[in-house]
């Protein structure tokens, strides 16, 4: 399923603008949606989850209106905010239970076959007892994945996910969200880099409620090729280079700095080419580090 964002704005006053006719083409599969905190990635997804109206633009899947096509639209979606609230007092099996009569399954033997589905896609079938009250994070996420999932929908928007999961927890995750991408479309936001490089091939970069870029990552890290460089430089250095290059990253071993920067030639004494990254990449596209 194809989804396309077409001018999408939002104005929650004359001086605050969340996003500016934003605009970009969602294709099936993990699409990663990218941007500083406050860039305008959780009011975009909040408006896509139909929660959130826009002041102006429109959102068409396979060509049709949302707007006019808001029950159909609504029946493909599945959605997991940022900050989600899972009802502690109940188990899993009683929280996806209640999530399938929400959406509209109310057969016994139905509900029971779907929740078992997605117990066992979110991997928690053996927590089936224990209250949500006493599930980590990471289990929570799953578990949000896991309502997010009943009815079985095409589409399903994910806001910052792996925001305080540990090393393992976050990799489960991710590679869940890639196994699920796999057949739908999954919309991943995240200021997490790490997070979309192995498994988004599309991503879009918000800063400031602006489309800084939209396509492949191949084509975004393509637009740095052989313009990375690194040096060592003296503390204070950095701001002389900031002049001169986009910085993408200043990194202290034992209180000395060692600077990458994008440029076409080298700007400082000592410089070294290398290998650009995604992240080289996005914080280009921004212009910089800021701080």
């Amino acid at each position: 399923m194809n989804i396309t964002i077409e001018n999408v704005s939002k104005a929650y006053n004359k001086k605050a603008l969340a996003l500016n006719n934003v605009s970009f083409e969602i294709p099936t599969g993990v699409y990663g949606l990218i941007g500083r905190n406050g860039a305008g990635k959780t009011t975009l997804l909040r408006i896509m989850a139909t929660i959130m109206k826009s002041t102006g633009g429109r959102i068409l899947f396979d060509g049709k209106s949302v707007d006019s096509n808001l029950k159909e639209y609504r029946s493909l979606l599945g959605y997991l905010p940022q900050n989600t609230k899972l009802m502690p007092q109940l188990n899993i099996i009683e929280f996806l239970e209640y999530m399938c009569v929400i959406k509209g399954i109310t057969d016994k033997n139905e509900m029971r076959i779907e929740v078992e589905r997605c117990l066992a896609i979110a991997g928690l079938q053996g927590e089936r007892k224990k209250r949500l009250a006493n599930y980590s994070g990471g289990m929570l996420r799953r578990a949000g994945i896991a309502q997010a999932l009943i009815g079985n929908p095409k589409i399903l928007i994910i806001d910052e996910p792996t925001t305080g999961l540990d090393p393992e927890e976050r990799l489960y995750f991710l590679n869940l969200v890639s196994q699920i991408g796999r057949e739908k479309n999954v919309i991943l936001s995240t200021h997490i880099i790490h997070d979309v490089e192995n498994i988004c091939p599309n991503v879009c970069v918000l800063e400031k409620g602006n489309v800084k870029y939209a396509g492949s990552v191949d084509s975004l890290v393509g637009e740095i090729k052989d313009k990375v460089w690194e040096c060592v430089i003296e503390p204070g250095e950095e701001t002389e280079i900031k002049k001169k290059a986009i910085v993408t990253n200043v990194t202290y071993t034992y209180g000395q700095p060692t600077v990458r920067y994008v440029s076409e030639v080298s700007v400082h004494d000592g410089s070294v080419k290398v290998e650009g990254t995604l992240e080289d990449a996005y914080i280009a596209s921004v212009g910089g580090v800021h701080r």
